[in-house]
């Protein structure tokens, strides 16, 4: 309110200035003649005929004669003293003159505004104020010269509304001016400041949102950038502590950039947003930007050069606020926030135009900068705006406080009826969990006692088997089959997922694999032809269940080598087998030989598959290494694989010791790698190592434990191992 006041009080004032009649008009008397530094009045004098009229009537007309570059000039007036004003003291009012100035008056040195180079210092807004005393004025009706030494720099001018009149009334019409130019911005510095402290300390403090901080901003650079209209009243400018030119980048040109770098984020912080780091990093680096080139400039030449760049990097931070205002148009969330940030900003886009077309109706009349007026009404109007804000936040928690105890109580209440409820489902649950860990527990035992543990060597083999389920039931399952302590074969199969579903799988495709391997032992059938007949029937036993397996089935015999095993062996898409040989030490996978293309796993319903089929010799001392996945997968801390190239290392450095020694280096080693990272997978690793010639006769009938087993409709006998597989951290060697 007391910005529109001023404001009123301005416009009003800018058109009552002291009337009367005794007043000697000096807008179309001057004349000019550029000269040099060291110049003097007698200079003047002497070349009065080179004087040349000042046609410009403009606010920068000796800039339009001299150029923007530092030079001097002089301009001359004459006038004579009415009858009316003799006899008394007269002085000459100029409402606007830059740069600086030396006036005469016939001959007598006057005064002084503002300082010539090399420390030159400008009046900048202030009106200029020249008394004459009674003793140097020509009273008889003869002409009085006035001779002006100027420096002119930049946007210099002399303002052709000069005038004459009796002391008494000029100076109270260089009063009238100084107020409106200069004085009146004064008014405005105490209530920037207090606003900016205020919102600042609301930031700090309270941590409302950011649009206070932007406000507080704000407010405290429009303060520094309206100090150069009342620079004269400022001591440290006045008395020159303060260069000129540190002066005006310090108030003029830094505060600016300031300003409307935070108008621009005052408008997305008013909507409670943030810009994008990309374009906060543009929009710091063109600030950042402005400031450096500012400060660094040597001289005022250098920093007027700058100032178009400058102002149209200024634009540029504007026209992004002004996208992020079109765009809140459009989205009717944040359309009603857009209309209240332009009903804040009105005041100056108004004040703008205003200036705009007071400038362009008369260019010679230096006016107020009623824009500077619109700026501090806008600022009031957010701070309206923001008070509501925090007035309507302030409420609605004082609101929430005085019902803050009954809603206490109603949520206690609700609560301590949910928690009873929780701890009767939660009794129900742990008594569901302890049943389903027994009976997990209780499958895990018994899935354990399906596969069998060795607990001595076969006929020449060391058998050594590592079993860690990922859970108590694991989805790996393995066997050994043997007549009489001869290993005749060996299976390991993994079943696709973990759990109960899995380990269900696992014990139904165990019976299935094991009558299978029996029966195609004594038939002589190729184990191709036996992982076909598995396939088969675990895919129609297990009916719709989508689980399926990968695993190898291998069968000893004799070879047509001397000491030699031949080992035939059948693999549906399981990881290949390794094979050390005692001769050269060297470790190599197991892979077909038959050149021809396989796929395929077990228990896929309507794929077709190719099991791979190959054979090899095993001397002795030559080890066999089957295993899951699991193994070669499982991962570190820093997820690296525990690999292939390990596990060859390792076989390759110990294959010469016994199978359990080797099987627990590898345990071991697995066991450092993974550190405290938890299995991923069940692990199951067979080794077997060859050690004499020893093998079952075909011809001798098999005596396997049995039991009644329909499979696919038929009735044959399996075996049912009953000793169990070691996990993986119980590992020792024999």
């Amino acid at each position: 309110m007391l910005s529109l006041l001023m404001l009123a009080a301005v416009l009003v004032l800018s058109g009552c200035r002291p009337h009367t009649t005794q007043k000697i008009d000096l807008s179309d008397s001057f004349y000019y003649w550029p000269s040099t530094a060291d110049s003097t009045p007698r200079d003047a004098m002497m070349h009065a005929r080179e004087f040349k009229k000042i046609e410009d009537k403009s606010t920068r007309n000796l800039e339009h004669i001299m150029g923007k570059e530092p030079g001097f000039v002089w301009v001359r007036a004459e006038f004579v003293v009415p009858p009316e004003m003799r006899g008394q003291p007269l002085g000459l009012v100029i409402p606007y003159l830059r740069f600086a100035e030396m006036l005469w008056l016939n001959g007598n040195f006057i005064a002084m505004f503002g300082v010539f180079p090399p420390h030159e210092q400008s009046t900048l807004c202030k009106s200029h104020y020249f008394n004459f005393p009674v003793n140097v004025l020509d009273q008889s009706g003869g002409k009085n010269v006035i001779l002006i030494k100027i420096y002119t720099h930049g946007q210099s001018a002399i303002s052709s509304h000069a005038f004459i009149q009796p002391s008494r009334y000029a100076y109270a019409a260089h009063e009238m001016i100084n107020f409106m130019h200069s004085r009146v911005y004064m008014m405005l510095e105490g209530g920037l400041f207090f606003t900016a402290c205020l919102y600042l300390f609301l930031f700090l403090t309270i941590r409302m949102t950011r649009e206070n901080f932007d406000y507080a901003g704000l407010n405290f650079f429009s303060m520094f950038f309206i100090m150069p209209f009342f620079a004269t009243e400022i001591p440290l400018y006045n008395n020159a502590v303060i260069p000129y030119l540190v002066f005006m980048k310090l108030t003029l040109c830094i505060p600016l950039y300031w300003v409307f770098f935070l108008i621009a984020s005052f408008i997305r912080s008013f909507e409670h947003g943030r810009f994008p780091l990309s374009l906060q990093i543009v929009r710091w680096a063109i600030l950042i930007f402005q400031c450096a080139i500012t400060m660094v400039m040597p001289d005022y030449d250098a920093l007027m050069a700058i100032t178009l760049p400058m102002l149209c990097l200024c634009i540029v931070q504007v026209l992004i606020g002004v996208g992020v205002f079109i765009q809140s148009l459009f989205v009717p969330a944040r359309r009603t926030l857009a209309l209240v940030q332009l009903a804040g900003f009105s005041p100056v886009l108004i004040t703008i135009l205003v200036d705009l077309l007071l400038r362009v109706h008369d260019n010679t009349e230096p006016y107020p900068f009623i824009t500077i007026f619109g700026w501090q009404i806008s600022i009031i109007v957010f701070m309206i705006i923001l008070s509501f804000r925090f007035a309507y936040t302030y409420f609605r928690n004082e609101r929430i406080s005085n019902h803050l105890q009954e809603e206490v109580n109603l949520r206690t209440h609700e609560l301590q009826d949910a928690n009873y409820e929780l701890s009767i489902l939660n009794e129900r649950l742990e008594r569901d969990k302890y049943r389903s860990d027994m009976d997990l527990e209780m499958a895990s035992i018994v899935q354990k006692r399906f596969f069998p543990q060795p607990d001595k060597h076969f006929k020449g083999w060391e058998i050594a088997i590592c079993y860690e389920p990922l859970a108590k039931v694991s989805g790996d399952l393995y066997d050994c089959y043997s007549y009489n302590e001869v290993l005749n074969g060996i299976s390991l199969f993994d079943v696709s997922g973990h759990g109960i579903s899995a380990s269900l799988v696992t014990m139904l495709a165990k019976n299935i694999i094991s009558h299978a391997f029996q029966k195609g032992f004594r038939n002589k059938e190729s184990m191709r032809t036996i992982l076909n007949k598995i396939n088969n029937i675990i895919i129609y036993e297990k009916g719709e269940i989508d689980n399926y397996m990968t695993g190898i089935l291998c069968r000893f015999e004799k070879s047509d080598a001397p000491d030699k095993c031949l080992v035939e062996m059948a693999n549906a898409g399981h990881p290949h087998p390794l094979l050390f040989k005692a001769e050269d030490a060297s470790v190599s996978e197991v892979r077909s030989n038959d050149y021809s293309s396989h796929y395929g796993a077990v228990g896929m319903r309507g794929i077709d598959v190719s099991f791979a089929e190959f054979d090899f010799n095993m001397a002795q001392g030559d080890v066999l290494v089957c295993y899951t996945d699991g193994l070669t997968e499982s991962t570190n801390l820093q997820l690296e694989q525990f690999g292939i190239e390990r596990v060859k290392q390792i076989i390759r450095e110990n294959g010469d010791r016994p199978s359990n020694e080797i099987l627990k280096q590898i345990t071991d080693q697995l066991l450092a790698f993974t550190s405290e990272k938890s299995l991923e997978d069940d692990i199951t690793i067979i080794i077997a190592k060859r050690t004499a010639a020893e093998f079952f006769e075909p011809e001798e009938e098999l005596e396997f434990g049995v039991e009644d087993l329909e499979v696919a409709e038929e009735a044959e006998e399996i075996i049912v191992p009953e000793d169990e597989a070691v996990p993986l951290s119980d590992v020792e060697p024999n």
